[in-house]
This record gives C-alpha cells, sequence and structure tokens, in this order.
C-alpha cells in the first residue's frame, strides 16, 4: 500500500476573519494557487490514491479537495476523521487505515507536528525521528506490513515548490 502524507497548504492567521477559531482558517490565495500548482506535480508523479482522508479543519479539508481534483479522485471518496485532527491518537488513525480493506493508495492530509509523527511511527515504530513537513509538503510512503502496525519505507518527500517544478515539466 502507498501512503501519500500530505500537509495542508498555507493557511489564514488566527483572526477575525476565521471568528478566532483554528478550525475555520482556510487556506490563503497563494496557499490555494501553490497547491493547484503541486497536486498538478502529484498527477505528473503518477500519484492516483483510492480514497483521500483528511483532518475536518478548513485548511486540511481545501487542501485534500484541490488533491482530489488534481489527481482524479472524486468528492465522495473523501473521508474527514477526527483521526487527523491535531492531537489525535496515531494509534487509533491506524486502525481506521486498516479497516478500509481494498485501498492500495491512500492520501492522508493533516497538520503538523503530528504527520511527522505519522511518517516516523510507519518508518521506525516510535515517533522521534525529526522529519520536517512544510505547508503542502508530500511524503510517499510505501508500506509493507500492517501487522501488529503499519511498517514501511520513504519513498519519497518533496515540498509544495519541487512538486511545481515537476507539475510545469
Amino acid at each position: 500500500m502507498n501512503i501519500y502524507v500530505i500537509r495542508h497548504a498555507e493557511a489564514q492567521q488566527l483572526g477575525q476573519k476565521n471568528d478566532f477559531s483554528d478550525e475555520k482558517r482556510s487556506l490563503t490565495s497563494e496557499g490555494r494557487d501553490r497547491m493547484r500548482d503541486g497536486a498538478k506535480g502529484l498527477r505528473a508523479l503518477g500519484v492516483e490514491p483510492d480514497m483521500v482522508m483528511t483532518s475536518p479543519h478548513a485548511r486540511a479539508l481545501e487542501t485534500a479537495e484541490i488533491v482530489a481534483a488534481a489527481v482524479g479522485v472524486s468528492k465522495k471518496e473523501i473521508v474527514q476523521t477526527d483521526n487527523l485532527k491535531p492531537g489525535a491518537s496515531v494509534d487509533e488513525l491506524f486502525a481506521e487505515i486498516k479497516r478500509h480493506t481494498g485501498v492500495e493508495s491512500l492520501a492522508l492530509v493533516g497538520h503538523e507536528p503530528d504527520l511527522s509523527g505519522i511518517i516516523s511511527r510507519i518508518l521506525h515504530g516510535h515517533s522521534r525521528v525529526p522529519i520536517e513537513m512544510k505547508k503542502g509538503s508530500v511524503c510517499c510512503l510505501n508500506v509493507t506490513e500492517t501487522v501488529p502496525a503499519l511498517h514501511g519505507n520513504m519513498v519519497w518527500l518533496m515540498t509544495v515548490k519541487h512538486l511545481r517544478m515537476v507539475g510545469k515539466s
């Protein structure tokens, strides 16, 4: 199984525009544009997830929709889950992923530092490996084991800048 771990794109600052609610912070117009261009890079790389799981926070959901549209995933294949909210349990997320039998390729859209922890757990079994996921970055993991936990290898990690360059070529 391939898992594409995606950090949401650049979001608005917390303020009056989003009712001072972190959950309602949407992407900036520049963040949307950069993510659309980055998602073209994902398409050029042949990324075709069967499903996209996302945090329900506005900025992650917007990012998930941009990616899904670019790589041909229908809106009904975008699943919002509290297991990708900031501070959520990695074990519960892994259990939810395992319940989606038949899924060969999956995109996860969420927040830092949780995404780095998820990547580290898949690669090394613990969350202490320092991995930096910049806004709009995507990490491709090849999961080779699911029992007792998800375990695999990193295939690639690209910033949105790199993805945008791939999408232009």
